[in-house]
């Protein structure tokens, strides 16, 4: 019997402000009739449209955390680490420098390091930390990196 009351207190506490807000705005609507009650309603939070794919969207949010601190959030190379290595770390954003580098050159850098394809050795190796899947998402993100503001690929 207490462990009812405890979780309808918990109910009621959670939906009390919804409550509260939609109680005030049909009290002070005052001649705005329904309009003021409809905007006090609960709404869905509406999905964001990055341009993304759902494999570039899981890469830019792994990208994010393992890659952003040398790398940059934007593939500029200016992480906030990046002024401490000895070699400045590949500009993502640029397509000079990315597009070199093929699909799997770029997923054994980040599975092996930097040293595994003559690279800094500064880049550590991720594979034991990310599956493959992960590293190929990351992969795929970098890609969008150096695109072209038009979205469309680099020759």
């Amino acid at each position: 019997m207490k462990r009812y009351k405890i979780i309808i207190l918990l109910a009621f506490l959670l939906f009390l402000p919804s409550l509260i807000l939609v109680g005030s705005s049909e009290r002070s609507s005052s001649g705005a009739g329904e309009q003021t009650r409809k905007d006090a309603r609960f709404v869905l939070p509406q999905k964001r449209d990055t341009g993304l794919t759902r494999e570039e969207e899981n890469g830019k949010v792994l990208y994010e955390y393992y890659c952003a601190l040398c790398h940059g959030k934007e593939g500029n190379a200016d992480g906030f680490n990046a002024y401490n290595l000895k070699t400045a770390p590949i500009q993502h954003s640029d397509p000079a420098q990315t597009g070199t580098l093929s699909d799997g050159q770029i997923r054994r850098i980040i599975k092996e390091g930097g040293g595994a394809l003559g690279r800094s050795t500064e880049m550590p190796a991720w594979g034991g930390v990310l599956s493959d899947e992960q590293i190929s998402h990351i992969t795929t993100f970098i890609r969008t990196l150096s695109r072209p503001a038009d979205g469309r690929k680099n020759p």
